[in-house]
């Protein structure tokens, strides 16, 4: 039988400072594990957006860690009746230390790691960290307070339904604000928390005040060690700052500033845009379609840096941007100017919706839609290159409106993922032609029912624009590529577990060739 240490909650005078109208034995229990399921959401919500930043998030890495957070719930009930009334404060203060540094630390460790070669080992003790650092501390009070007698678990369970409700809630309407804002209202749990357990007085004062001096800090140290990460494990060159680090709903939003003046985007650690780089890429999917066809009315679905806007709309007609993060669409706007000229273009608009919802409750048709989607790496995202989605942009062109996209990866003949994204669009279009640019190194997708311009006039307008090397499919070379490969539907995402097996495997061997 497991050995149960029964807890008292209060070996001194009771803190009457706090409650003095309050029976504090009896209400003690119920305000720890309040706060417990408060703090678990919020930690969840940092640790979820840094771990999966830190090892360049896929839908495998998105599971790993989840795993890994609700084992550390496991291991919580398992050594509930194992830890001893003494060790619950001195764990309390532990666990606030540990939290408030979480973000600071994961990147230090994982860019230690990385400067020694052994980045892939990032894989191995983030994960293992994680239920220890991350959620264990929580989940051992209510199983406690059951054991002993102290309360009924299913009140217990619904107060820490409720708290979660309420960091549910924080997280909706304070996250905007900012990390520092979330950790602001986790401090002052994990503080409720300790008192709860009769922490002495003096202790409380201490650490509210040396929390308070951490947190007023907490933006410079999250910008350096931001930094830090970039410069270290991605290769930054030395000056590179980090202008803005974030999370939203969806992912972690980075703004680079480049010593060469240039800036650039990161989601979730990924490259979404890049300097020169991302330059050229918005110059094959803006600037050479609105060439050919002079729009009048545009669709891009994707904000990014939003310079592909800026590209289709210096030509004239109206275009329309739909994001789904509105935090991806406010430091477009806000950070990446230059790129863009979101302060002098009026003939733009900036639409907060999921691409999917905006398509399906609008009759407007477009000359134009360019689809500047992530790469297909978890779910979501993929389901931006399926049958279905394909269909609903099809469904909104005008007669001789044009689709481009992008295809994730090079289309070759031993490619998968290009080859199933090109059967997606053959069996939605008529016509499909591929482009691949030298200087961007992979493919994307122009496609129609009625092309208005020959394969010629595209290979004219790609050199037009400075693409001096690339290779274009017509249709009947795409179908050929393509052969009997399956496309992408809403019951067939295999692929994304395989994509994302791939990258893992070639992040494991970072710095060991």
């Amino acid at each position: 039988m497991t050995e149960h240490h029964t807890v008292q909650l209060s070996s001194h005078k009771p803190p009457a400072w706090m409650l003095p109208t309050l029976s504090w034995q009896r209400i003690a229990p119920f305000l720890i594990v309040f706060f417990s399921g408060a703090n678990l959401i919020l930690v969840q919500w940092v640790m979820t957006r840094e771990v999966t930043t830190l090892l360049l998030g896929t839908e495998l890495v998105i599971l790993l860690i989840s795993v890994s957070y609700f084992i550390g719930v496991s291991v919580g009930y398992l050594l509930a009746g194992r830890i001893k009334r003494a060790w619950m404060p001195i764990l309390g203060v532990l666990t606030l230390v540990l939290h408030l540094t979480l973000p600071v630390t994961f990147r230090g460790l994982v860019a230690w790691l990385g400067s020694n070669n052994a980045y892939w080992a990032a894989f191995l003790v983030l994960p293992s960290l994680t239920p220890f650092v991350v959620s264990m501390f929580y989940s051992v009070f209510l199983p406690h307070f059951v054991d002993d007698g102290q309360a009924g678990l299913g009140s217990l369970y619904l107060t820490e339904l409720l708290g979660s409700v309420c960091g549910i809630g924080v997280l909706v309407f304070l996250a905007d604000l900012g990390v520092q804002t979330v950790y602001v209202v986790y401090t002052l749990g994990l503080i409720t928390v300790l008192v709860s357990l009769g922490i002495r007085r003096r202790w409380v004062v201490l650490l509210t005040v040396v929390s308070a001096l951490w947190l007023a800090l907490f933006p410079v140290a999250n910008l350096w060690s931001n930094t830090l990460w970039y410069t270290t494990l991605l290769g930054f060159p030395e000056g590179t700052s980090v202008l803005f680090s974030g999370y939203s709903p969806y992912q972690k939003v980075d703004v680079l500033q480049l010593p060469d003046g240039g800036r650039a985007l990161y989601l979730d650690g990924l490259d979404h845009f890049n300097g020169s780089y991302g330059i050229r890429l918005n110059i094959i999917v803006g600037t050479v379609p609105a060439a050919l066809i002079e729009p009048e009315n545009s669709l891009v679905i994707g904000a990014g840096v939003m310079q592909t806007e800026e590209l289709i709309a210096s030509r004239g007609g109206h275009v329309t941007t739909v994001e789904l993060d509105p935090m991806v669409a406010d430091v477009g706007e806000r950070l990446f100017y230059q790129y863009n000229r979101m302060d002098t273009l009026t003939n733009r608009t900036v639409v907060v919706d999921d691409a999917k919802h905006f398509l399906a409750n609008t009759d407007v048709r477009y000359d134009l839609i360019v689809a500047d989607t992530p790469a297909a790496l978890s779910i979501q995202p993929a389901t931006l290159y399926s049958v279905p989605f394909y269909q609903s942009i099809h469904d909104h062109l005008t007669a001789e409106g044009v689709f481009v996209g992008n295809m994730t990866s090079a289309f070759v003949p031993g490619d998968n993922i290009s080859r199933r994204v090109a059967a997606s669009a053959l069996q939605v279009f008529d016509e499909v032609l591929v482009i691949t640019p030298a200087s961007v190194g992979w493919s994307f997708i122009i496609a129609a029912d009625n092309l208005p311009f020959s394969r010629e006039e595209l290979d004219a307008a790609l050199r037009q624009n400075g693409e001096v090397q690339f290779s274009t499919f017509d249709t009947p070379a795409v179908r050929a590529v393509v052969g009997n490969t399956t496309p992408i539907t809403l019951d067939s995402m295999d692929f994304v577990l395989q994509t994302s097996l791939e990258w893992i495997n070639e992040r494991l061997r970072w710095g060991g060739e």
